[in-house]
């Protein structure tokens, strides 16, 4: 019950998250506000692990290389989808972003030699089908379509990332303890965002911008540090199944939000064929990652 309660964590929080880059975007830039979550969650997370897990900063020591690639591919992941959310929004990152279970399942077949199966070819080709019909919907209320497109990219691109930060982390889960591996990719993602960060918007927010900016920061750390806990109590199977559900919370999470006509949040207009889409394309998705052994 314990892992169940990790995985509902870090599921809730990353349904939500796309909302709240949303909104953040509106005084920082993706690069900053990519920079700060892994800055915040590094230091906190020093902070823990020296207090109650000295040996896990040992792995600052002797970085493994496979690590520092593994927290550069994560940083391109945020700055992606922080990136895809500003030109598009919250929904369609969301839907889009969760292209990247899918290439973890290729990835473990081409690089793993994993087996798969029909229901994960079935998967795919309904996952494929959703994702088809979101995008005639989205496509078709867009305002600029070759902003859409940009955005489409930029969250493309975050699952390819993501995908590869996953495949470095699974080289390494035998070696190393989770909370220490997250410690190195949270060091190695901040130092390799430096270069993207505007630091006058760090002047020119507001109370309400640190507050949001210091709950994505929280966001990060919770989320990943649930999944590690849960990765060593509950089946992978049964967490994948769950967190592939995190689009919905987004989906009605905007819906809500634009009912009540949060200024902070523009209108996404999502159609009844979108939402179609994306409930389709989650279910496709669903049903790849099912198929997965624990």
């Amino acid at each position: 019950m314990r892992g169940i309660l990790m995985v509902m964590v870090t599921l809730s929080l990353w349904g939500v998250l796309p909302i709240f880059l949303k909104v953040a975007l509106n005084q920082f830039s993706a690069g900053t506000i990519a920079w700060f979550r892994f800055l915040f969650s590094f230091i906190i997370l020093l902070a823990f692990l020296s207090v109650f897990r000295s040996g896990g900063r040992k792995i600052l020591k002797h970085p493994p290389l496979l690590g520092i690639f593994g927290g550069v591919a994560l940083a391109g992941n945020y700055y992606g989808m922080t990136q895809g959310v500003h030109f598009s929004g919250p929904s369609n990152a969301a839907i889009l972003i969760q292209v990247a279970p899918i290439l973890l399942v290729v990835a473990g077949i081409v690089i793993f030699r994993e087996s798969v199966s029909r229901r994960q070819i079935i998967g795919m080709a309904v996952a494929a089908a959703g994702f088809f019909l979101f995008y005639l919907d989205r496509a078709g209320d867009a305002a600029d379509s070759n902003l859409y497109a940009l955005a489409n990219g930029w969250v493309l691109f975050g699952a390819v990332v993501w995908a590869l930060y996953m495949i470095f982390q699974k080289r390494l889960s035998t070696r190393f303890e989770a909370q220490s591996l997250n410690l190195l990719v949270y060091g190695a993602a901040a130092v390799a965002l430096v270069p993207l960060v505007e630091w006058n918007e760090f002047n020119n927010s507001n109370a309400a911008g640190w507050i949001v900016l210091i709950f994505l920061g929280m966001n990060t750390l919770l989320a990943y540090g649930a999944l590690a806990e849960a990765v060593e109590r509950v089946p992978l199977s049964l967490i994948s199944i769950l967190i592939t559900l995190n689009p919905l919370i987004t989906l009605a999470g905007m819906w809500v939000l634009n009912t009540f006509w949060v200024e902070s949040l523009p209108a996404e207009n999502i159609g009844w064929t979108g939402y179609l889409g994306g409930a389709v394309a989650v279910g496709g998705v669903t049903l790849v990652v099912s198929s997965q052994k624990s």
